[in-house]
């Protein structure tokens, strides 16, 4: 531990610069990862937080140290506490300390045994060829009951009065643990915690335990029984530091490292750091990228001062110009495989905040779709020398097994590069357990096949992400029934779609036949009509000729009317004459003579003049059936082209009821559907007419927002009903 010390200060208004120590160490700052046991003399700031850490840990035998992401949990636990344990300031046990540090990770019993296994390995007395046995040997004591973690204590033990500590590290994990879809999740976390309290719980073995863990994960500690009162009984919230100690966080790693900082350096980095979750952290990221800066570009005697700070975008640009300028070193392929890399390792909780996920390199070289190496040869870029993006870091070497996370969370909100592939991961995931979920309940008849817009949805979605069976088994298992039901859905969909299609096109080329049928029937009404016109006019024509000829009979009759009294005249005259000339014979007979040319005259009159009524009484009669004849062509060319009138409209009813069907405006497509109707009633179409029944369906059903084509009937029928026909002698009905 770093007491606070006298450090020296340097004006803003001092000239002259103070001789620096040109052996500098190596970048005495962490940056993003947290400090290790062997950067424990870097370590300032926190002095005093450890001792009521350590009084807390003696008085439980279990302290839970808590705080927000970025305050400093783990450093203060590997450079405050542990090296007070070390340093045996436990006074009432003895000062020999064996340490265990474990994180939960994806297998916390696996992971508890690999870091026996290192400690034994570290004091030698595992060979290489070992380590499998003991391995096993020690996972399966751990496993064999809640007190596995005392038995493994006495054999780790190597003096008598020898004290074992374990520091469980990032202790949330073991909550996302068992909300994850690992088979027998439950059972192991439950598992975890009683080794722990069980350990805790014990007197006859010196065993300490200490949790850190993130304080907006404390109510998750619910979920597992004792594990609240433990919490409860020995809890430590890291407090938020004060200006002076953020100093010291500043100023003392540089005095240690041989360098010197200016004043009006430390104000505006004290400044620029504010309140911020990730305070601490992105401050030591900020400080490494100067330091690094500071030592390439120095003037003799000069500090780090304002212009090595403000060249690496300072506090808030300095983490993400850092993390882009890692990734444009990259190759478009390299940066295909870092995108799928922080996907892995990355995820969001269900409070929607950004938390790590250890991947190990083999399942993400399988989620790339490329070899190990390559994935190695991009995971270096995050982490070599001057970059503590990705851990472990650059020393240790990596394996297939070797298990890949961000050195802090702050990476995921404040580089904005990794927030969106974050956020695009989480829609991701969420999109697939919605397609997972609804295909498990498709799968017991709980709900039906996808359509749209839930269906385009997802189709856009699996084009876009082309999801993998490993990629999908971090979120649900059943990959395989989630892509079937998908692929039915889209496959029943499009099924549906052609099936509509065809009956569109029949319904098209049904009403195109009967509109040629009825335009047919129009031709010839209108024909027929036509020709009952001309003879109506022609039997006008006949009228007009009889009444002429009846005119001229009847001129004639008065004709021959005349010469009758002319000839009676003449009958008279002679007879007078007779009377008169008796006594001259030749002149009677003269006369008789005379009087007998006019009466063959008269005689031939009177012939002409019957003759002539006679053909006038003949043309009379002809005039009346003409007439009648026109009369009922005229009846026939108007019945004709009512019928043709009606058949027309009906057609406009059909065409006005099928209108309405594609009709969105409610009340549009109901006035429609209800003048198609109105024009079948008018013009006697027929009772059960399909055009009419869909479109006043549709209209009904989109005006009162109901289904009324809903008939439960047994079978399963499927097929849609236009009429219902209840039997009145049996319990039968016919559609």
């Amino acid at each position: 531990m770093n007491y606070p010390g006298q450090v020296g200060k340097l004006e803003d208004d001092e000239l002259t610069p103070s001789p620096i120590n040109e052996k500098l160490t190596p970048n005495p700052f962490p940056g993003l990862r947290p400090f290790s046991l062997d950067e424990c003399h870097l370590f300032f700031g926190r002095e005093g937080h450890a001792d009521e850490i350590l009084e807390k840990l003696a008085q439980h035998r279990a302290v839970t140290v808590l705080g927000y992401s970025g305050s400093g949990k783990s450093s203060l636990m590997y450079c405050g506490l542990i090296p007070m344990l070390y340093g045996g300031f436990m006074t009432q046990n003895s000062p020999l300390w064996k340490v265990v540090i474990a994180r939960p990770g994806s297998s916390p019993i696996e992971n508890l045994t690999d870091s026996i296994i290192a400690v034994l390995a570290a004091d030698g007395r595992l060979e290489e060829s070992d380590v499998q046995i003991h391995k096993a040997v020690i996972s399966s004591v751990l496993r064999s009951g809640s007190n596995g973690l005392v038995e493994i204590c006495n054999y780790i033990q190597t003096e008598l009065k020898e004290n074992v500590f374990f520091l469980i590290d990032q202790f949330e994990e073991l909550f996302k643990y068992k909300e994850s879809n690992t088979e027998n999740a439950d059972n192991e976390s439950i598992e975890y915690v009683n080794l722990l309290l069980n350990t805790v719980k014990q007197s006859h073995t010196s065993a300490y335990v200490a949790l850190s863990m993130r304080a907006d994960f404390m109510g998750n500690c619910a979920e597992f029984p004792g594990l609240t009162e433990l919490v409860n009984s020995c809890n430590y919230l890291v407090p938020q530091m004060t200006r002076e100690q953020k100093r010291l966080v500043i100023e003392g790693p540089v005095s240690v490292g041989g360098g010197r900082i200016s004043q009006r350096l430390v104000k505006r980095l004290l400044s620029d750091i504010g309140d911020n979750q990730d305070q601490l952290p992105i401050l030591q990221h900020a400080l490494m990228r100067t330091w690094n800066y500071w030592v390439t570009y120095r003037e003799p005697g000069e500090p780090m001062d304002l212009r090595h700070y403000n060249a690496i975008g300072q506090i808030s640009q300095a983490l993400s110009l850092h993390a882009n300028e890692a990734y444009d070193e990259l190759t478009a392929n390299e940066r295909t495989i870092a995108e799928t890399l922080f996907k892995a390792i990355t995820e969001k909780s269900q409070a929607a905040q950004g938390t790590r996920r250890p991947s190990k390199i083999g399942l993400i070289a399988e989620l790339a779709e490329v070899s190990e190496g390559e994935v190695i040869t991009v995971i270096d870029k995050f982490r070599q020398s001057g970059r503590s993006f990705l851990m472990p870091s650059y020393q240790v070497e990596l394996t297939s097994d070797s298990v890949i996370e961000l050195s802090h969370e702050s990476l995921m909100r404040i580089w904005n590069r990794l927030a969106g592939w974050v956020d695009e991961e989480s829609e991701s995931a969420r999109m697939y357990k919605r397609v997972s979920e609804a295909a498990a309940m498709y799968q017991i008849g709980k709900t039906s096949l996808w359509r749209p817009p839930d269906l385009q949805l997802a189709l856009n979605w699996q084009k876009k992400q082309n999801p993998s069976r490993a990629w999908a088994q971090r979120y649900d298992v059943a990959f395989e029934r989630a892509i079937v039901f998908l692929d039915t859905s889209r496959i029943t969909f499009e099924a549906e779609l052609k099936n509509q299609e065809m009956l569109q096109r029949r319904m098209l080329r049904r009403a195109r036949i009967t509109s040629i049928i009825l335009g047919i029937a129009l031709l010839f009404s209108i024909g027929m009509f036509l020709y009952g016109l001309i003879n109506n006019i022609q039997a006008q024509k006949d009228k007009e000729l009889a009444q002429q000829e009846t005119k001229k009979a009847v001129a004639a009759r008065e004709d021959a009317e005349k010469s009758r009294l002319i000839a009676e005249e003449r009958t008279r005259e002679v007879e007078r004459q007779e009377k008169l000339l008796k006594a001259s014979y030749a002149q009677l007979e003269k006369a008789l003579s005379d009087t007998r040319l006019a009466k063959e005259f008269a005689l031939r009159q009177a012939s002409l003049a019957l003759a002539a009524e006679k053909v006038a009484l003949e043309s009379g009669e002809k005039e009346k059936v003409a007439n009648l004849e026109a009369q009922a062509q005229t009846v026939i060319a108007k019945k004709e082209f009512e019928r043709a009138n009606g058949l027309y409209f009906l057609t406009v009813a059909q065409s006005l009821e099928a209108k309405s069907e594609g009709i969105d405006d409610k009340e549009l497509a109901g006035l429609t559907a209800m003048q198609g109707y109105l024009f079948h009633t008018k013009y006697d179409g027929p009772k059960y007419d399909p055009y009419v029944f869909r479109g006043l369906y549709y209209a009904l059903a989109k005006l009162s927002g109901f289904n009324y084509n809903a008939a439960k009937v047994p079978g399963g029928l499927k097929n849609k009903m236009f009429a219902l026909a209840v039997s009145q002698k049996m319990e039968k009905f016919y559609t």
